[in-house]
């Protein structure tokens, strides 16, 4: 016993512990990145189903699932500063993403085709696709200096601005006492600007 007692004295005061349990693998599908309130985020997506929400105080935060597992998805979300880069690769079918960001932020995005809703985001945005739905929450129409949008071949439902109206080469321009910019431009399909 004595023995036994003078190891485990000598265990203790060696400092040895049992060996800690190894980190949780990373999730393959998520990134997040630091990054402040109050900056630019360039948005570089392909075709795909894309809901971007200001839920962060100060990260960004990007999830996506696939048709089938193991589907390739080239992802990056990379910060510089007051500026922030995120560039979207996936499969061409049932791809969706969910991107979280600060809710203060400027937006700067190109999609090539799909789905896209912003949503809880205050700040000037440019945004522009090929062909698809897109649904942005623009809030009060106070808040915008000037707002240019347009539609080749769809619709056009901006009822912050009083705007309704569909057919070929549709868009409107208007101009307030705000302080953001709203720049939206689709190809083809329905681009609904909501409150």
């Amino acid at each position: 016993m004595r023995t036994v007692g003078i190891l485990l004295a000598l265990v203790t005061a060696a400092g040895l512990r049992a060996p800690a349990q190894s980190p949780a693998p990373s999730d393959p599908s998520r990134i997040e990145r630091p990054f402040a309130a109050g900056g630019k985020v360039r948005l570089d997506l392909s075709a795909g189903s894309y809901r971007i929400e200001g839920r962060r105080a100060d990260a960004i935060v990007v999830r996506w699932t696939t048709k089938h597992a193991g589907q390739k998805v080239d992802a990056k979300v990379e910060p510089r500063g007051k500026e922030a880069f995120i560039a979207i690769d996936g499969p061409h079918d049932n791809f969706r993403v969910d991107i979280e960001l600060p809710s203060v932020s400027d937006l700067d995005l190109d999609l090539s085709a799909g789905e896209l809703s912003i949503r809880e985001i205050t700040g000037s945005k440019n945004v522009s696709a090929w062909a698809g739905e897109i649904t942005i929450e623009v809030g009060d129409s106070a808040k915008y200096r000037r707002v240019d949008a347009s539609v080749r071949f769809g619709e056009i439902d901006a009822r912050p601005f009083n705007i309704n109206k569909g057919g070929i080469f549709r868009s409107f321009k208007w101009d307030g006492q705000g302080g953001y910019n709203l720049r939206a431009r689709l190809f083809a399909g329905e681009l609904k600007l909501l409150r």
